[in-house]
């Protein structure tokens, strides 16, 4: 009687492992772009999306991963904005916070983002608008 204790509760834990492990993760890291100039493939963690409004107008925040030949090299944490009718402009934690960069076309990673969130842009002169 206890071989068999000890057997259905191998495989009760084992079942329960299995199921855990089948399960979909909700985190995922998606490719967005690759930088060749740096040689870097660009990858947005997707459960890191956060926006919103302020009265000056929309912003999202999302962090990244940049990988070369399969090795993390950095995490950069971006933080879109768009004032009033002014172009989308970015910072990141790679910057000295002194200032914010138009977005230029074609950004994967604002785009990717942009479709995330569920806010539509278009381009103009090779700028994103609202």
């Amino acid at each position: 009687m206890k071989k068999w204790y000890l057997y259905f509760s191998a495989v009760l834990i084992g079942i329960c492992v299995w199921i855990a492990g089948a399960l979909p993760a909700s985190a995922t890291d998606v490719w967005v772009d690759h930088w060749e100039s740096e040689n870097v493939d660009v990858y947005v963690m997707d459960d890191t999306i956060s926006y919103g409004t302020r009265s000056t107008g929309r912003w999202f925040k999302v962090s990244t991963k940049l990988v070369q030949d399969g090795q993390l090299q950095q995490v950069v944490d971006w933080e879109f904005s768009k004032y009033k009718s002014d172009m989308w402009r970015y910072e990141t934690n790679t910057m000295d916070g002194t200032h914010t960069t138009v977005v230029i076309v074609h950004n994967g990673v604002f785009e990717y983002a942009m479709n995330q969130i569920g806010w539509s842009y278009y381009i103009r002169n090779g700028w994103y608008y609202y």
